[in-house]
């Protein structure tokens, strides 16, 4: 391949001191980016996109690459600390996260998460070299038929989530794409706006998971104000009891079929447009549970609830770039501003880039990798950071949580719309919990509302309304009848789970 023979001279460029310490600054910026609730990798790669015009072409896109990255696995963060997700891709990190924390093992936690996040960056960084021209085929076999199978799919997997009762499962779905059409239809005209001008661009899907997951938490919090005991009885690193809040080699080793699967999930939906981290994540968290011989486990804090979406949202970083790259196609807002960076140096994204384009794409690939060293490196050393947290009394917290989620969604867009809808939304979030509904299916209903609706409409202007046209493409009917298979296998498998636990129930004393 003639971009193997530009690795002698991207070497020189990625280990060029300057270029160490901006991917090294990238990195800390990214991951205090994802921290906070609304600023996201595109938040972060937006703000700092004038910085990049200061820096030569390789330099500024293995800068901007370096924060998009440590802002995913800085996502993860709060929502294994304090329930409250950075980012979107970290909605599902919180099912397992925030319940290992709070049984006193957030090191723990904290570790699988960075280790998960860098491996899978890993895998699909040298999926990219390899299988570019592969993946960027895949990515074209996707049109909007497809990728509204995907959404149905993405969908189907509901019955995963809802525990004893279904019911209750899919009515949080329905409620989340009901909120999903709030806004401009994708077939014209607006629906549920009730004339108010804020409603008219829908709810911002940061402001919705925020309040969903990371609001009941925070009502919670607040309502123990007077509560200043240790919120997790987090062992001291000298105790005997610390051993079972770490993660040892062997431990990694376990995971390792876990973390390769989620990084070929975040590869491949990487490389098509649309979808993005937390379908990835999303995709990468059900297929784990789906063949786990535990899937009841999950949810409660395993390891592989972890792993698998945090391998999976950092690996779609590189698998972004194969259709970014190769065909000039950005499958989401970050990949956008990247493409935007090379644009703005004279570098026309496409096919030739990959033979023209000189030592580029290998200093963005070996870039990449070092930048997942270098965040594996800045992870661990923030452990013990970020640890303590977890202590801090739920009269301290609360007040705090509660600050950083109004702050984070007014300055996702500086509108005080968005904090109205946190409050509106946290709140009905807030019931639904107390009446036993979960609030996941809800996030899943409205992440995958607009790419079904969307996507249909697309499909269907394209073949002219025939929807027989539409569904009965290979890969789109393929998708669909898995989607019908796992709806159907979700619901026998939670029926006998529900048996077999009464049944055990009944044998005891």
């Amino acid at each position: 391949m003639e971009i193997l023979s530009q690795i002698g001279p991207a070497l020189g460029i990625v280990f060029d001191p300057v270029n160490l310490f901006l991917i090294t600054l990238g990195i800390i910026l990214g991951v205090a980016f994802g921290v906070l609730p609304g600023f996201g990798g595109s938040q972060a790669l937006a703000l700092l996109f004038p910085f990049s015009f200061l820096m030569s072409p390789e330099t500024a896109v293995m800068f901007m690459l370096a924060v998009y990255c440590a802002a995913e696995y800085g996502g993860s963060i709060p929502a294994i600390l304090i329930r409250t997700p950075g980012t979107t891709a970290a909605v599902m990190t919180i099912l397992d996260g925030a319940p290992m924390a709070a049984n006193g093992r957030p090191r723990r936690a904290l570790t699988i998460s960075i280790a998960a996040g860098v491996t899978g960056g890993i895998i699909s960084t040298f999926a990219f070299i390899l299988l570019s021209s592969s993946l960027a085929w895949v990515g074209l076999k996707f049109g909007p038929g497809e990728l509204f199978a995907v959404g149905v799919f993405g969908l189907s997997i509901v019955g995963s989530f809802v525990g004893a009762d279904p019911l209750k499962g899919f009515l949080g779905a329905t409620i989340g794409l009901l909120l999903a059409t709030v806004g401009d239809s994708s077939f014209g005209g607006t629906r549920f706006v009730f004339d108010q001008p804020y409603l008219y661009d829908g709810v911002p899907l940061i402001v919705m998971i925020v309040a969903m997951l990371a609001g009941p938490e925070a009502f919670r919090l607040m309502a123990r104000l007077r509560d200043f005991t240790p919120s997790a009885a987090v062992p001291d690193a000298s105790s005997n009891s610390a051993s079972g809040d770490k993660l040892s080699l062997t431990d990694y080793i376990k995971l390792m079929p876990t973390m390769i699967r989620g990084g070929l999930i975040g590869t491949v939906v990487g490389a098509i447009p649309g979808p993005g981290p937390t379908m990835a994540a999303v995709l990468a968290y059900n297929e784990e549970r789906r063949w786990s011989k535990k899937p009841q486990k999950f949810g409660t804090g395993v390891d592989e609830g972890i792993a698998a979406p945090e391998s999976s949202n950092n690996a779609v970083v590189a698998g972004a770039l194969v259709p970014a790259l190769a065909l000039g196609i950005p499958g989401s807002g970050a990949i956008a501003i990247l493409l935007g960076v090379l644009i703005s140096k004279g570098i026309t994204p496409g096919p030739a880039l990959f033979s023209e384009g000189g030592p580029l794409v290998m200093a963005v690939f070996i870039g990449l990798l070092m930048a997942n060293v270098i965040l594996l490196v800045v992870g661990f050393f923030g452990l013990r950071l970020f640890v303590p947290i977890a202590r801090v009394p739920a009269g301290v917290l609360g007040p705090f949580v509660m600050a950083l989620l109004l702050i984070g969604v007014y300055a996702y867009d500086n509108s005080f719309s968005h904090v109205v809808m946190l409050v509106a939304l946290g709140s009905f979030a807030f019931l639904l919990d107390k009446f036993g509904v979960s609030t996941l299916p809800v996030i899943l209903g409205f992440v995958m509302g607009p790419i079904i609706e969307t996507n249909l409409g697309r499909a269907l202007i394209i073949h002219r309304g025939d929807l027989w046209a539409v569904v009965s493409g290979p890969i789109t009917a393929t998708l669909l009848v898995i989607s019908a298979v796992a709806v159907v296998w979700s619901y026998i498998r939670t029926v006998r789970q529900t048996a077999v636990e009464e049944a055990e129930a009944g044998e005891q004393p």
